[in-house]
């Protein structure tokens, strides 16, 4: 099936069992659009196409790091469903660690997740996406990447993490003019503090969870974060606007405009971020 048969106008989503992805499929399918959705945790995947219904023309669960799965899938999406309008590629992992004593293989599975997995998604689907070319009068084809402010911000124990998202915020600022000349316009999502329920597995390397301070450096987190519908609803209109560097937050713009024009600010509000979480992480080390 090539794009001009491909009469449904449909978007990829990965990650979405919960939190944003699964906000943004169903705000996606709110609007009317055909979605199909994968995740590695196939209950939660599940639960979100009984929300979705009919609009959710596939439900895969899905490793993204394995490069041959992804393959398949994709080779079976458009092979079933023509060439995707739009892919929100949302999936990832978060760990956090000191440099010193983060194991080597906590490193090697964000990179694996969430850089190359990016990687599996994108070149499972954009050569099709190039091939079919530009849709007819003003409208676009997307690619939609969830970064993070880690990314861009220098977070206290998020070397590894800032590693993996980085990677796909510098790879998406050069697709965003490879891909023009094809029709294919590419956003780039930098979320600020958002209430997911990795907010609550997260794996902080060497750090307990149960003690006191770490539960309430959470709890204040969570009273800072907006909610995953939130999210997913600023990704969606920040895509409709065609804005490439999609923020969630003002601190997320205060803090990289701070960085190029207030640097002795900047170097002055994440150095006591970073000496904050050192006394927590101090206290709750085991």
């Amino acid at each position: 099936m090539n794009a001009e048969q491909n009469a449904q106008k449909y978007a990829i989503v990965t990650g979405a069992a919960s939190g944003i992805g699964k906000e943004v499929a169903r705000q996606l399918a709110d609007d009317g659009w055909h979605v199909a959705i994968t995740d590695i945790n196939a209950d939660g995947l599940a639960q979100t196409a009984a929300d979705i219904g009919e609009l959710a023309i596939d439900a895969t669960p899905l490793d993204i790091s394995n490069h041959e799965a992804v393959e398949r899938w994709a080779g079976g999406i458009v092979d079933k469903h023509g060439v995707p309008h739009s892919i929100y590629h949302v999936g990832g992992i978060s760990i956090w660690g000191n440099v010193a004593t983060m194991p080597l293989e906590k490193w090697e599975m964000l990179i694996d997740v969430n850089l190359m997995g990016t990687i599996y998604i994108i070149r499972a689907f954009v050569p099709s996406m190039m091939e079919a070319g530009p849709l007819p009068g003003k409208e676009k084809r997307r690619l939609v990447c969830v970064s993070s402010s880690a990314g861009i911000l220098g977070l206290p124990w998020h070397a590894a993490y800032s590693a993996s998202k980085g990677g796909v915020l510098a790879m998406l600022e050069v697709l965003r003019f490879d891909l023009a000349p094809f029709g294919i316009n590419v956003h780039a999502v930098a979320p600020g503090a958002v209430d997911t329920g990795l907010v609550r597995t997260i794996d902080i390397d060497g750090v307990d969870q149960s003690n006191p301070k770490v539960r309430r450096a959470k709890k204040l987190f969570q009273g800072h974060a907006i909610s995953p519908a939130k999210c997913a609803q600023i990704i969606v209109k920040g895509v409709r606007k065609n804005k490439y560097l999609i923020s969630t937050g003002g601190d997320v713009k205060l803090g990289r405009w701070a960085q190029v024009n207030a640097p002795f600010l900047y170097r002055l509000v994440l150095g006591g971020l970073n000496r904050g979480f050192q006394w927590i992480a101090k206290d709750a080390s085991v």
